[in-house]
């Protein structure tokens, strides 16, 4: 028979510890240990259990039906989040040297257990016990059967404890998924400042003014995925983004990528502080990446300095509106509407304006206005 997993119960007060001997005495029962037997196991079970609460700082205890000698037996899994214990404290096999200090009862409860073994470091503590009925019981689907219908009966019986369980088992679900989502944005964060610096030290090396032109385009957009990630890894909101940081670090971004010329254009920001969505937010940030390197582009030939607004206001509920603008040269009479305009940044900018089913204009009577209205997001 391979080991079947039965259950978990969680470890972090002493009301656990109740719910810990319910269930060790149910799969006892089923198990058929004998009266003896039985009180030693669930001794040894919540000794675990205590162990793990007490000096472990957070635990589980997971239960399974396993093979020892060819028999059927109880399996227990014991962890913890704890210091671990002291190497002094242990064995070369692992097990504990005495009944003191942080492995108090492990040793009982080695003596108990037909088969015991201790992984403890820094990380935690691991205790792995197995539990051998003295009764001869067939081995099989039909055993593990009877174990899953006995919890079903203890849960039937106390619903409340129970559930308490599957929300603690969905919020430790989460609070890990969470993590790995910031480790994730960490490291994405990282490849994308490393390759925003190989686009500076590119651009640095640039002979040509249209290589150096291409390079401080996309030095922009990267930098704007850049630091939403590290917005996300840095938020306590999975998948939520500060969007005045966000468009913030896009403006100043802008700044140096296209500092170090003839012109000095300033970037002045307005943003209310809103907590978007993170898809919404980076590309918020995209089109503000975009409009901002547009009037560098155009805005102010012939003049050597300038400045550049960007405004954002309202709320996810009323709808939001972005608005970039600045004091150059505007459009002349003949130029073609920018909103048409074939190229990338252009194309970007409508794009993921008409993904949100924003509303685009132009004006263009006082150097060039660009308005762009997102809907209501909730």
């Amino acid at each position: 028979m391979k080991t079947a997993k039965l259950t978990t119960v969680t470890l972090e007060k002493s009301a656990d510890v109740a719910r810990l001997r319910d269930v060790a005495m149910t799969l006892a029962n089923v198990l058929q240990f004998g009266s003896f037997e039985r009180t030693r196991t669930v001794t040894a079970v919540v000794e675990l259990g205590r162990n793990a609460i007490e000096h472990g700082q957070k635990g589980r205890a997971t239960f399974s039906l396993t093979e020892l000698a060819g028999k059927p037996a109880l399996g227990l899994l014991v962890t913890d989040q704890g210091r671990g214990i002291p190497q002094e404290k242990l064995q070369p096999d692992g097990v504990p040297s005495s009944a003191t200090g942080l492995g108090l009862g492990l040793r009982g409860v080695q003596r108990i257990a037909t088969r015991f073994g201790v992984e403890t470091g820094d990380e935690g503590t691991r205790v792995n016990a197995v539990f051998l009925p003295s009764a001869n019981l067939p081995s099989g689907s039909q055993l593990i059967e009877l174990a899953t219908r006995a919890l079903d009966d203890l849960s039937a019986k106390d619903p409340t404890a129970a559930l308490s369980e599957q929300n603690r088992e969905l919020a430790e679900e989460i609070s890990e998924r969470d993590l790995l989502m910031r480790e994730l944005h960490h490291r994405t964060g990282n490849n994308l400042a490393l390759i925003a610096a190989l686009i500076r030290m590119s651009k640095s090396r640039a002979e040509q003014d249209e290589t150096h032109q291409v390079l401080t385009e996309l030095e922009v957009r990267v930098g704007a995925l850049a630091k939403a990630h590290e917005l996300m890894q840095r938020g306590t909101e999975t998948g939520k983004v500060e969007l005045s940081e966000m468009v913030t670090e896009v403006a100043r971004t802008s700044e140096r990528a296209f500092s170090g010329g003839r012109l000095n254009a300033t970037i002045e920001v307005a943003c209310e502080e809103l907590r978007l969505d993170s898809k919404f937010a980076i590309d918020i940030g995209l089109i503000v990446g975009e409009l901002i390197t547009n009037a560098f582009k155009y805005a102010f030939v012939g003049r050597e300095e300038g400045i550049i607004r960007v405004e954002v206001s309202g709320d996810p509920k009323h709808g939001i509106a972005l608005v970039v603008s600045d004091n150059g040269i505007g459009l002349p009479a003949d130029a073609e509407r920018p909103e048409r305009s074939n190229s990338l940044g252009w194309r970007l900018i409508r794009t993921l304006t008409f993904q949100h089913d924003a509303t685009l204009t132009v004006d263009s009577a006082d150097g060039l206005c660009v308005r762009i209205k997102f809907p209501a997001q909730i």
